[in-house]
C-alpha cells in the first residue's frame, strides 16, 4: 500500500512538472510571438508594400494568434483581473481535450504532424534504447568478469564517450554509406521508392534506419556500460561473494543470484535516464540522415514559426523527461525495497 501512495505521489508530481513546462513554453512563445508582428508583415510583403497593407497585415497576424486577448488571468503592472478569457486558459482548455491547436503552415492540426512524426522517431528511439541497454548489460558483464576484456573495451568507450552525435553519424556516412568507400547501407530517407531491399517494404525500412540507429547506440552506450560494470565489479568484490564462493557456489550461480540482481538499479538508473537523450539525439540524427521524424518536424516549426506545433513538440520532449523519472521510480521501487519507504 506504501508503495502505490509513493507511485501515485510521484506520478503527481511529474505531471505536475509537465504542467510547469508546458506553461511557461506556451507563455514565453506568446511573450515572443507579441513582439514579432512587424517582423512577420517584412516576411510577407514586399519592401515597397503601404503602411495600410503592413497594418492589416500585423492585425492578420495578432488575430491568428489570439494576440488581441490578455495573455494571463491577471496582469501584474497594473493589477487587473481579466478572467477566463484569455490566451493561456484558451490554450490550456484545448490541451485538456486533447488538441494541440492548428499548424499556421498548412492549417494540419499539431497532434496529426506530431502522429506522423512518431511513426519514425519511435520505431528510432525504441530500438537504439533497447540494442544499448541489452548490449552495454552484456559487455558490462563481461568486462567485470574478465579483465583483458575490459581492458579492450575501456578505451573504446571512452573515445565513443568523446564523440559528438552529429560526428558520429558523419562518420557512419563516410564509413558505410559512401559510394566512394563502401555504399553498404542508404544514407539517407526511409524508403527505396519502386524497388524494396528485399521486396519487403518492412525490411526495407528496417535497412534504412540500421545508421539511425547505430548512431544512437554508439554514443548512449557509454552512459550505461562505465557505471553499470563500476557497480557489478564493487558488487563481486563484496564479503559475501566471497562468503559464497567460499561454501562451493557456482560463479555463474553467484553473478545471477547476487552480483546482477544488487547492481541492476544502477542499469535501470542510466537506462531510464537515456530516454530522454535518446528522444533528443534523434533530432540530431534524423536531420543528419535526412529522416521525416520529430527533428525536422522541430527544426522546420522553429524556423518557420509555427507556434502550436513548435510549443506540442517541446511538450511531447517534456513528456518523455517525465515519464522517465516515473519509471525510473517505478523500477527503483520494484528492485530495491529500501526505495520503498523513502
Amino acid at each position: 500500500m506504501r508503495m502505490a501512495k509513493l507511485l501515485v505521489w510521484r506520478i503527481g508530481v511529474a505531471l505536475g512538472t509537465a504542467w510547469l513546462v508546458a506553461s511557461a513554453v506556451f507563455l514565453l512563445s506568446r511573450a515572443v510571438a507579441a513582439s514579432s508582428p512587424q517582423l512577420f508583415a517584412a516576411e510577407q510583403l514586399t519592401p515597397t508594400a503601404s503602411s495600410a497593407a503592413r497594418v492589416a497585415t500585423e492585425q492578420q497576424y495578432r488575430l491568428r494568434l489570439g494576440l488581441h486577448q490578455p495573455l494571463f488571468y491577471f496582469g501584474l503592472l497594473p493589477w487587473q483581473w481579466h478572467g477566463p478569457r484569455n490566451q493561456y486558459h484558451r490554450w490550456l482548455t484545448h490541451l485538456s481535450r486533447g488538441h494541440l491547436g492548428t499548424s499556421y503552415r498548412d492549417g494540419t492540426a499539431v497532434e496529426e504532424h506530431l502522429g506522423a512524426a512518431l511513426r519514425v522517431t519511435l520505431p528510432l528511439t525504441g530500438t537504439a534504447l533497447v540494442l544499448t541497454a541489452l548490449l552495454a548489460l552484456g559487455a558490462a558483464m563481461a568486462a567485470a568478469r574478465k579483465a583483458p576484456v575490459r581492458r579492450l573495451l575501456l578505451p573504446l568507450v571512452y573515445l565513443f564517450d568523446s564523440l559528438p552525435l552529429f560526428v558520429v553519424g558523419l562518420l557512419l556516412l563516410v564509413l558505410l554509406a559512401s559510394p566512394d568507400f563502401w555504399p553498404l547501407f542508404p544514407s539517407y530517407g526511409l524508403e527505396s521508392g519502386a524497388a524494396p531491399w528485399l521486396g519487403n517494404p518492412f525490411l526495407d525500412r528496417a535497412y534504412h534506419l540500421v545508421l539511425p540507429v547505430l548512431s544512437l547506440v554508439v554514443v548512449g552506450f557509454p552512459a550505461v556500460f562505465l557505471p553499470t560494470a563500476a557497480a557489478l565489479r564493487q558488487q563481486w568484490q563484496q564479503p559475501y561473494v566471497t562468503t559464497a564462493l567460499a561454501k562451493g557456489t557456482p560463479a555463474p550461480r553467484v553473478w545471477r543470484r547476487h552480483v546482477l540482481p544488487n547492481a541492476l538499479p544502477v542499469f535501470v538508473s542510466r537506462v531510464t535516464e537515456l530516454l530522454p537523450e535518446v528522444v533528443a539525439g534523434a533530432v540530431v540524427v534524423e536531420l543528419v540522415f535526412a529522416l521525416p521524424g520529430m527533428g525536422r518536424l522541430l527544426v522546420e516549426a522553429a524556423a518557420s514559426r509555427d507556434l502550436p506545433l513548435l510549443i506540442g513538440g517541446v511538450l511531447l520532449v517534456a513528456v518523455a523527461r517525465v515519464l522517465a523519472w516515473v519509471l525510473a521510480d517505478a523500477a527503483q521501487m520494484v528492485i530495491d525495497p529500501r526505495t520503498r519507504t523513502s
